[in-house]
Parts: C-alpha cells; sequence; structure tokens
C-alpha cells in the first residue's frame, strides 16, 4: 500500500464562497490543517495554498487551488510535478450532490459525476484513477441551473449542524489515508 503524500480540498477562492456548499472540500482541509497543527502558505508558481507537515518523518502536503474550482487539476498537476507526488499517492476531498447531508463515501476512481473539479483534475493527470473523499451537500431539482445554484448556495445553519460531524470524520479519513491506513480500512471505518 503506497502511503498517501498529497490531499487536495476542492472549493472556490474568496469570502463570497467561504461557506457555499461547493467549498465542503476547502472546509475538511481547514479542519485537517488544524488537526495537524500546520497552516496554509499561497504558493503563487503552484497555484494553491500549500501546507506541509511530517507524519513518520514522511513529509505530506495538504492543498487548497486558488485556480477556482473549475480548472483544480491545473494546481495538483503543478504539486505533483513539483514534489514527484504519484497519482496512487493523492486523494481529493470533494462536495457530493448525489449523497445527502451528513453521508460520506471513500472510494477510489470511479468518474467525475458532472463535478467540474474532479473532471479537470482528471484531465490533467490523464486518470480517474484516485481516491476521493465525498462528502453529501444533497441534491436539488433535476434541472442544470439549479444545480449550479445549489452548490454555489451558503449552507442554512441547520444543514451545517448536520455536516460538521461529518467534516470531523472526512479530517479524520484522511489523516488515516497520510499515515498509511490502507483504504479498506478507511472505508470500512468511515463510509455511511
Amino acid at each position: 500500500m503506497t502511503k498517501i503524500k498529497l490531499i487536495i480540498g476542492l472549493g472556490n477562492i474568496g469570502i463570497q464562497y467561504s461557506n457555499n456548499r461547493h467549498n465542503i472540500g476547502f472546509i475538511t482541509i481547514d479542519q485537517l490543517a488544524y488537526d495537524l497543527k500546520t497552516t496554509f502558505k499561497l504558493e503563487n508558481k503552484l497555484h494553491g495554498f500549500l501546507a506541509t507537515t511530517k507524519i513518520d518523518d514522511q513529509t505530506v502536503y495538504l492543498l487548497k487551488p486558488t485556480t477556482m474550482m473549475n480548472d483544480s487539476g491545473k494546481a495538483v498537476k503543478a504539486v505533483m510535478n513539483y514534489f514527484n507526488i504519484g497519482v496512487d499517492e493523492i486523494a481529493v476531498i470533494v462536495d457530493d450532490i448525489d449523497r445527502p447531508y451528513g453521508a460520506l463515501k471513500i472510494k477510489k476512481n470511479g468518474s467525475s459525476g458532472g463535478h467540474n473539479g474532479l473532471k479537470s483534475i482528471a484531465d490533467h493527470i490523464g486518470t480517474e484513477e484516485f481516491i476521493r473523499v465525498r462528502i453529501g451537500v444533497d441534491r436539488p431539482a433535476h434541472e442544470h441551473n439549479a444545480v449550479i445554484k445549489h452548490v454555489l448556495g451558503d449552507f442554512t445553519k441547520e444543514q451545517f449542524e448536520i455536516e460538521k460531524p461529518t467534516i470531523l470524520n472526512a479530517a479524520d479519513a484522511s489523516h488515516d489515508l497520510l499515515m498509511g491506513k490502507a483504504l479498506n480500512f478507511v472505508t470500512n471505518k468511515y463510509n455511511k
């Protein structure tokens, strides 16, 4: 089992997006950085905010792309190239409209499911064979514009209360992946 070296949280940069459902990846990776006692620094050449720390003498990285969601792959590819990180050494924290609030699903590979951030990463790194930590944000009516409005909308107070334990679990699952725990161990422990 290859250890995960890079966790990517997906979201959009800017205060106006900070409480959006689409930014659950940023919210969760901020929790992970807090748990690991590390902080993000802007790395313009890598198109993102990067945090680094060591786990068992292995340097690991947390990334929040500054490219906006639809071009996240540009930052992911830049960081992977710069630090010589392989596809099997990354995991992506992402919102999932096909799961209800409070649901957590960790899996390797699969399609982007219409998620532009995942699609961008797959396009830039040339494969969909990477781990996703998917956090449910529920689905609105099935019209295209309703979905965009939903994911770019803010969590209500009640919705965020439901998400809080899931955010903590997703951060813990990401931490377990960084510690080299096997994927099947992590999925059995956290998927719900």
